[in-house]
């Protein structure tokens, strides 16, 4: 009898002792799963608490900078990128545009709610294209949550005030945007069927619907809604000499960027023929330079400048890269033909080449990826392209 409860007390010692065991083993598995996720919210909350007095303009857009002040954002910049600081802010600009405008609509923007099918306030817009257009200068974006419409953010081109957030029909990653000066068409690549598109409105249109009124969510409605079968997902945009250059991103391998000649008279006058689009489509050995070429991997923006062509990489929260050729290097844009290469701020995304300045958005003003870990860019950033040459 003795021997039989000494077993039975074993046993339940032996069960209680494994039930700790895994009951230890679960918390330090959560721990270990749960802490960083955790860690990650605390020092967001942290962001919040110290980021500027949030502004709104009439339509309840953010107006005021996401995170930083202004002395704050030069100093994170100066510490870190000093060379880009110098390039920035040591040497004259050649024009004002673009110098440190804020980029709106990153606490707040009023877009359409897919899932609740009115508009609600978006608190994760990712800042992706950035263009300049008459006078304004326009950036696209898209909600991180994936539940808003995308947008366009229009910017007075000369003093960097917000104007209008002009809402694309949708929730495309609209990853660049360019504006055809020749034609007077706003291009942007988005997607159609499941496949790369590219979409323009007018800058008549444009001028409209910042001008009147327009019902709270009301969409833009595109001129031009083309697929691109050639491009699988449609990275960068550029307009240079009466070209599209669209460019692939590639998060493994090389990229592709495509140029397509805008026609100028004709039935497809300011846009691209169907007989263009098939012809780059079906260039199989991609080395036509009217159609398409290699390009490095993981990149995000495209800008040609005179006889220099720049390339913006970036993927995740390391450093990115800014790649400068030379414009005879447009068949075989890979990394090894580069004169240049300038470390910048991670997420570097659009680069444009405006009156001998590199205009550089960001998108690590975005609250998907705003951490006390990098240097966060909640503005434009205006390089002088001469000083950036001057990389001794």
């Amino acid at each position: 009898m003795q021997t039989r409860k000494k077993q039975q007390l074993h046993r339940k010692l032996l069960h209680v002792f494994f039930s700790l065991l895994l009951l230890a083993a679960f918390v330090f598995v959560g721990y270990k799963w749960a802490y960083p996720y955790y860690q990650k919210w605390e020092q967001h909350q942290e962001m919040l608490r110290s980021r500027p007095k949030v502004q709104l303009a009439g339509d309840g857009t953010s107006t005021s900078a996401a995170w930083h002040n202004l002395d704050a954002y030069h100093e994170g910049l100066k510490q870190h990128y000093g060379f880009v600081y110098r390039a920035a802010y040591e040497t004259p600009a050649q024009t004002t545009v673009g110098v440190d405008y804020v980029i709106p609509g990153l606490a707040e923007t009023p877009a359409y709610d897919y899932v609740k099918k009115r508009v609600t306030a978006a608190d994760a817009m990712t800042p992706q294209g950035i263009a300049i257009a008459y006078n304004y200068m326009l950036i696209t974006a898209y909600d991180a949550d994936h539940t808003h419409a995308s947008v366009i953010y229009v910017l007075d081109k000369n003093t960097g005030k917000y104007l209008k957030t002009i809402h694309l029909p949708g929730r495309p990653h609209v990853g660049g945007i360019a504006y055809d000066p020749k034609g007077m068409q706003i291009w942007i690549t988005g997607s159609k069927d499941d496949q790369s598109a590219l979409m323009s409105f007018s800058l008549a249109k444009l001028i409209e619907y910042v001008t009147t009124n327009k019902s709270a969510g009301e969409a833009i409605k595109y001129d031009v809604d083309i697929p691109i079968t050639s491009i699988v997902k449609a990275s960068t945009l550029a307009y240079y000499d009466d070209q599209l250059f669209v460019g692939y991103f590639n998060e493994d391998g090389h990229g592709k960027v495509a140029s397509y000649k805008i026609a100028r008279s004709g039935k497809y006058k300011n846009t691209i023929t169907t007989s263009e689009i098939t012809s780059v489509n079906d260039s199989v050995a991609w080395s036509d330079p009217d159609g398409s070429t290699s390009m490095n991997k993981q990149i995000q923006g495209l800008a040609i400048y005179g006889n220099k062509i720049f390339l913006s990489q970036s993927y995740g929260s390391k450093d990115s890269r800014l790649y400068i050729f030379p414009v005879t290097a447009i068949k075989n844009l890979d990394e090894k033909n580069a004169e240049q290469v300038v470390t910048m701020p991670p997420y570097l995304e659009q680069i444009i080449a405006y009156n001998g300045q590199l205009i550089c958005l960001f998108e690590s003003g975005s609250a998907e990826y705003a951490t006390p870990r990098i240097t966060v860019m909640d503005r434009t950033l205006s390089v002088n392209i001469n000083a950036l040459l001057d990389n001794n």
